[in-house]
């Protein structure tokens, strides 16, 4: 089938959002491993407010998100985030010209308000209001390119800081923002609104639009959702960035513990491609179910373990495919689950508990491996991850006893 049919005549748009979300993530929550040491040298800034930056961004994002989100539902998604890109590039901008930690910290602020308006969930938003029903399927498809971004990025900005500086690599990043990022999302079509509601008498309308829970119930569906994604999110966002501690901890060598902690991105990459592929003839919240029950018993089995580097190296590529499924599901299930109308208000409303979970969760990882250690650590993450399945287990069973909606 060509490419033009299977996308709905938006395969070149699509492959330019892509190309939007690697310059996304890779110049905001990536670029601070490479800059924190430039960032030490010239400013004094320490490891803690360096991505102290990101936490700002995630909690940004989380306070700005149900506004953008309603907006996004009446007006679609072009105008926002072409403000956004604008944003981004002004926050980079600011961010090169940094001379202490409160300039530093605001910078991240301006950042934030841009990564919210045109990146995060407006990508989402803007594939569910051009693809419909294949909006699964793509999304997962361009996450599982997206996956590469801290491979591309880390690279560039060590080649571009090696050869320019820190503060001109951000410049770099500005230009990208206005001269590759801006010209895509202005070529997103405009939004001309969901279907109206259908009138009495007709026929109802489809579960694309109105989503497979009931009116009763949908309160109850957003909080068993916020609450499995938040907390599965909270280990996510938070373990996989002292993997290679925990596995000194357990007697690797440094050497070890990074090339063995490498193993993620591909092992999450792989999920992806078989959940974009194969997926859809599940329902998106068992496939959540999988991943949130694959995720903590891996960090139940791995203390019991022999610690070595088969166990270690089985651990990372199976806790990240959890994870790799997860994140898919957490970016669709939310269509399935409430339909097209309203969906960027409700994805705004969930990335509240979620983002403040993704931005307490590095901090408290620290805290826990230093207190705790990596086996106390590691069961900790087993609980939160159960507690997160249980909720996606309630919710799925919720959506077992409704009668069948319309396709």
């Amino acid at each position: 089938m060509p490419s033009s049919s299977r996308f709905s005549g938006h395969g070149p748009l699509l492959c330019g959002l892509v190309a939007t979300r690697l310059i996304g993530w890779g110049t905001t929550f990536y670029s601070p491993s490479v800059l924190m040491q430039a960032l030490d040298r010239d400013l004094g800034l320490n490891a803690e407010i360096v991505f102290g930056g990101i936490t700002i961004l995630l909690v940004t994002g989380a306070l700005v998100a149900p506004a953008i989100g309603r907006v996004l539902d009446r007006e679609g998604t072009r105008r926002s985030m072409c403000v956004g890109a604008i944003i981004c590039a002004l926050g980079f901008a600011v961010l090169s010209m940094a001379q202490g930690p409160i300039s530093y910290l605001a910078s991240w602020f301006v950042i934030g308000i841009g990564h919210a308006m045109s990146l995060a969930n407006v990508g989402n938003v803007a594939v569910a209001q051009l693809m419909g029903e294949r909006t699964r399927r793509v999304i997962g498809l361009m996450m599982l390119v997206t996956g590469l971004s801290s491979s591309l990025f880390w690279p560039l900005t060590a080649i571009l800081m090696d050869a320019f500086g820190w503060r001109a690599t951000l410049l770099v990043f500005a230009a990208m923002q206005l001269f590759i990022v801006l010209p895509i999302y202005a070529a997103v079509p405009r939004f001309h609104g969901h279907p109206a509601p259908a009138a009495t008498g007709t026929a109802p309308a489809s579960s694309l639009e109105t989503g497979r829970v009931e009116p009763g119930k949908r309160r109850m569906a957003f909080w068993l959702t916020a609450f499995a994604f938040s907390a599965s999110g909270l280990v996510s966002w938070g373990l996989p960035l002292h993997l290679i501690s925990l596995f000194r901890e357990g007697g690797l060598t440094q050497t070890e513990a990074v090339w063995i902690a490498t193993l993620g991105g591909p092992a999450t990459i792989v999920a992806r491609a078989i959940d974009a592929t194969l997926g859809e003839r599940l329902p998106v919240e068992r496939v959540a179910l999988f991943g949130l029950l694959l995720g903590p018993l891996c960090c139940l089995i791995l203390p019991l373990a022999p610690t070595g580097i088969v166990a270690a190296g089985i651990f990372v590529a199976v806790f990240n495919a959890a994870l790799g499924v997860i994140s898919v599901a957490r970016a669709t299930l939310p269509l399935a689950l409430f339909g097209r109308r309203g969906f960027a208000a409700m994805l705004g409303q969930l990335t509240v508990p979620q983002n403040i979970a993704f931005a307490v969760a590095p901090l408290l990882f620290a805290v826990l491996i230093e207190r705790l250690g990596a086996s106390a650590t590691l069961i900790f993450s087993a609980v939160i991850q159960f507690f997160g399945f249980f909720a996606m287990l309630a919710l799925a069973r919720m959506l077992a006893r409704a009668p069948a909606v319309s396709q």
